[in-house]
């Protein structure tokens, strides 16, 4: 038989969660040029943007370096790495279905994949954020920005092109940093 020990509060009266001061992982979605989305703290919400001002390839990753935000505070020169990326769903872009089709695999194309695949959300590590120049207090050293992609407009539209053709070319079968930088040209332009 146990006995229970009535000296511990029980699960119901035990205390709740203390509030991180570590900000880990961030929501955006692309709007214009940019990222934007919400996180919350302890003490409140925070709108934020992630505008890049520039892309380049950085030991075979995409490395876009901007201005991050909250609110009319902002800290220059942050470097968002593209960690990974997720295939998107739905209608294939434009520009990517009017390619010319050919399997070199033997096995068949889809609507979304290989040549006709395209990027839904992009997973970077942002470089370390100073907090305290936002007005935060939190732990913005190691942030990752999960930005999906749901275009709205024709420069977002453009853009998912854009970054479909720089992933394929950096995180396809045969990664190749050459192929990519017609289409890092095309981004710098954009921005």
């Amino acid at each position: 038989m146990f006995a229970q020990d009535n000296k511990q509060p029980s699960a119901k009266d035990a205390p709740g969660p203390k509030p991180s001061v570590k900000l880990y992982s961030i929501f955006a979605l692309q709007r214009d040029k940019a990222f934007t989305g919400e996180f919350e703290t302890s003490k409140s919400k925070y709108k934020f943007t992630f505008a890049p001002k520039s892309a380049q390839v950085e030991n075979g990753k995409l490395r876009l370096t901007g201005t991050f935000s909250v609110g009319a505070r902002k800290v220059e020169n942050v470097v968002a790495t593209l960690a990974s990326i997720q295939g998107g769903l739905g209608t294939v872009p434009t520009a990517i279905n009017e390619r010319p089709l050919k399997s070199s695999s033997g096995l068949p194309l889809t609507e979304a994949t290989d040549i006709r695949g395209f990027v839904g959300a992009m997973y970077f590590h942002l470089s370390p954020i100073k907090a305290a120049a936002l007005g935060l207090t939190i732990d913005m050293s190691k942030v990752q920005l999960n930005a999906r992609l749901f275009p709205t407009s024709e420069t977002e539209r453009e853009l998912q092109v854009v970054f479909s053709d720089v992933a394929s070319a950096l995180y396809g079968a045969t990664p190749n940093a050459n192929a990519a930088a017609p289409h890092l040209a095309a981004l710098n332009q954009i921005f």
